[in-house]
């Protein structure tokens, strides 16, 4: 989310404060996302963050004012929606499984609209990223289910809160609508920090598509869509992931609307600046300095604007298109009274043109023209805004410092480089120093120049032995020199500065350690994997897990939580590989150690250890499993009491008893069936399922599962039929 930088400059120096992040050599948090990303003030709404190494119970904070957000968040049960398998190689990718914490954040009724920054500490640390949006209509949060998407009925007009989850998972919004009236659906992901790339379309109830995502979203929104039916009935608002991804990060707000959303603003919408305004087509010619407020409506079209320029006069031409939204790729020319080129400027994919410098050789009038620099359609929200000055830009000497966050972590004991970003205004060039203010007991930093002519430095961060566990506000200062005098301006002048974190971390004292280790499992059943772990001189009891990052994608691999005692060094943790992963796969798998450590001041801190180096991975080849199951048929009618033959498959060095039952997801209801035993010398049997009358949704697939126990543990095999009512 772009961050608020307050200016501040003088003859000779500038001072001003800016946002950091940071790494460290623990397990840090990383907060992944907020859902619901937002709420209508005078409510208040439960929320679940997620991110990795969200230990204990995180503190939690939403900032701005009129924003009331929980202390800290407890934990929850993690969400998750396997989706469809992935198939080689895109299941070799790496893989983050975010745990899931609950908060609740209630808005006051006069709390200011737009975006907040949410983050969360732990004792390892602090991270920032999520956005939480302060809304104004009624808001709806879905209820996600696994399965193909079921309608979910709103209100106009209404903000829907969702997310794109599972992989290709698609959301539908429905609503009833009126003949004659526009219809505006909108999304917000992006701006969210979300990594969705919306697709959205209207489709009727029949699932035909009746409109399409705009090639250029209304402005201020990810995505739209607009129509304007011609009967009345039900519509459905479509939402998916452009590039067929999901995951619990993909978080999105779908406005839903009749009223009136603008596709672009023309003019433009900027803050005054002095210049007089001209729109349409009046000949001209104009004097300087004068704002030209015109679009690109037509492929080829070339906006010509006559001016009169003195001799020897400097004069900026300033392109304002992409950085208002206008989709407009601009070329600027300047032309004498012979129709002679005698100045250029282009835009760039994602820039507008830099601002052109021309000084008038004669009296005269000249032309400067506007046009597309790509051969594509255009159309009427191709709007530009040229501002030309009798004069170079009129900005008093300074810098702007940038960097990506607002909450950063540096180690005890450690140290933590800070990249800071100089853009320089009003043609200043000189040496920027950098240093830190309000730094917490144990913290230093040493001051760094920004050279002259450059745009970047590191900060470095040192945390001593001393430094004190938890997070405190911090600011970051920039010293201009201009070569005259140096002038501080203290950062405590910025009062709209943001607000700045830093956490530092209680380091990890043990770390699993082991040799490279490949191997083959069946699927179905449960690998175990022996660790080592250095203790670092901690004596106390650790918990082992599967890690929240992981080096590849797990496939529906799970496993439990084991407890360490005091003094154990060596362990074997538990994988089980579900029947359904692909065969020939290279699984790999990471686990993660976690403990409460107490600290010389008598604190206790949650920290943990996890490692994605192939020596502490859980390396195995997935081999067939030793048990299948399977139907005589793939699909049932859902009524009464259906009977579902069944068959039992076991290998040679497979014996014993399987029990067959049914596995419903949480959502459907209504289905039952008595456990099936088929006996060790048997394969054949009948399983009996008995549907009430108000059973369903069927949108999944019913599971059946087959269980054959053995002395390392449970042997098992899936099949699937669909249920038809």
């Amino acid at each position: 989310m772009p961050q608020n930088h307050r200016l501040f400059s003088g003859l000779s120096s500038l001072c001003l404060c800016v946002s950091v992040a940071s790494p460290v050599s623990a397990n840090p948090p990383t907060a992944a996302y907020v859902f619901p990303a937002g709420a209508q003030r005078g409510t208040s709404v439960e929320v679940r963050v997620g991110g990795l190494f969200l230990h204990d119970k995180p503190a939690f904070e939403v900032t701005g004012p009129g924003v009331t957000a929980s202390p800290h968040l407890v934990p929850a049960k993690r969400v998750w929606f396997e989706g469809p398998v992935l198939p080689l190689p895109e299941s070799q990718r790496q893989e983050d499984y975010p745990a899931d914490a609950l908060g609740k954040v209630a808005l006051a009724k006069d709390a200011a609209l737009g975006a907040r920054r949410v983050r969360v500490f732990t004792s390892q640390g602090g991270a920032g990223g999520p956005v939480f949006v302060v809304g104004d209509l009624p808001e709806v949060v879905e209820k996600e289910i696994d399965g193909d998407p079921l309608p979910k009925p709103i209100t106009l007009p209404v903000v829907a809160n969702g997310r794109i989850f599972p992989r290709e998972d698609i959301d539908i919004w429905e609503f009833d609508a009126e003949a004659g009236k526009t219809y505006t659906a909108f999304v917000h992901c992006t701006s969210l920090n979300s990594p969705l790339v919306p697709k959205l379309d209207i489709i009727d109830a029949k699932g035909n598509v009746v409109a399409e995502q705009m090639k250029y979203a209304c402005v201020g929104t990810d995505g739209s869509v607009k129509l304007t039916p011609s009967a009345s009935g039900k519509l459905r608002v479509r939402v998916t992931d452009a590039n067929t991804l999901g995951g619990q990060a993909f978080v999105y707000r779908l406005t839903v609307t009749a009223a009136h959303v603008p596709d672009y603003y023309f003019p433009i919408k900027v803050k005054p600046d002095g210049l007089k305004e001209i729109t349409g087509t009046a000949p001209g010619p104009f004097d300087a300095p004068i704002a030209l407020n015109g679009f690109v409506q037509t492929p080829g079209a070339v906006n010509e604007w006559k001016l009169a320029l003195k001799k020897g006069a400097a004069y900026t031409f300033d392109l304002q298109a992409k950085r208002h939204e206008s989709p407009l790729c601009a070329v600027v020319r300047v032309t004498d009274a012979g129709g002679k080129d005698v100045a250029k400027a282009e835009a760039s994919e994602t820039a507008d043109p830099a601002p052109l410098s021309f000084t008038a050789p004669a009296d005269g009038v000249y032309t400067v023209a506007v046009s597309e620099k790509f051969r594509r359609p255009v159309g009427p929200n191709f709007v530009y805004r040229l501002r030309v000055l009798d004069g170079a830009e009129k900005a008093e000497p300074g810098v702007r410092l940038t960097v990506l966050t607002d909450a950063y972590t540096v180690a005890r004991g450690g140290n933590f480089k800070v990249k800071v970003t100089a853009e320089r205004l009003g043609g200043f060039k000189g040496p920027v120093i950098l240093c830190a203010e309000n730094l917490p007991k144990g913290v230093t930093a040493v001051p760094v120049a920004i050279a002259a002519n450059q745009n970047s430095a590191d900060l470095t961060l040192v945390a001593g032995a001393d430094a004190v566990i938890g997070s405190a506000p911090v600011r970051i200062a920039g010293i201009g020199i201009t070569g005259t005098r140096d002038l501080y301006l203290s950062s405590a002048a910025s009062k709209d500065a943001p607000d700045l974190r830093l956490a530092v971390a209680f380091p990890t004292p043990f770390k699993i350690v082991d040799q490279y280790v490949m191997t083959s499992a069946p699927r179905g059943e449960t690998y175990y994997r022996k660790y080592k772990i250095d203790r670092g001189g901690f004596d106390g009891p650790i918990q082992i897990q599967l890690a929240d990052k992981q080096a590849r994608h797990l496939q529906g691999v799970t496993g439990p939580v084991l407890t360490l005692k005091p003094g154990e060094t060596e362990f074997a943790y538990p994988a089980f590989l579900p029947p359904w992963m692909e065969l020939g796969r290279t699984c790999r798998v990471c686990v993660m150690a976690t403990a409460k450590v107490k600290d010389a001041d008598g604190r206790e801190h949650t920290v943990s250890f996890s490692s994605q180096e192939q020596n502490q991975q859980m390396i195995v080849v997935v081999t067939p499993g030793r048990l299948d199951l399977s139907t005589e048929k793939t699909s049932i009618r859902a009524a009464g009491e259906v009977r579902v033959s069944v068959k039992v498959s076991r290998s040679k060095n497979l014996s014993g008893p399987a029990t067959v039952e049914l596995v419903l997801p949480e959502h459907i209801k209504g289905v039952t069936a008595t456990k099936l035993v088929v006996p060790a010398d048997k394969s054949d049997a009948e399983l009996v399922l008995t549907f009430a009358p108000d059973a369903g949704p069927f949108n999944a697939p019913l599971v059946l599962k087959a269980t054959v126990t053995t002395p390392t543990g449970p042997v098992t095999a899936e099949a699937k039929v669909e249920a038809v009512k």
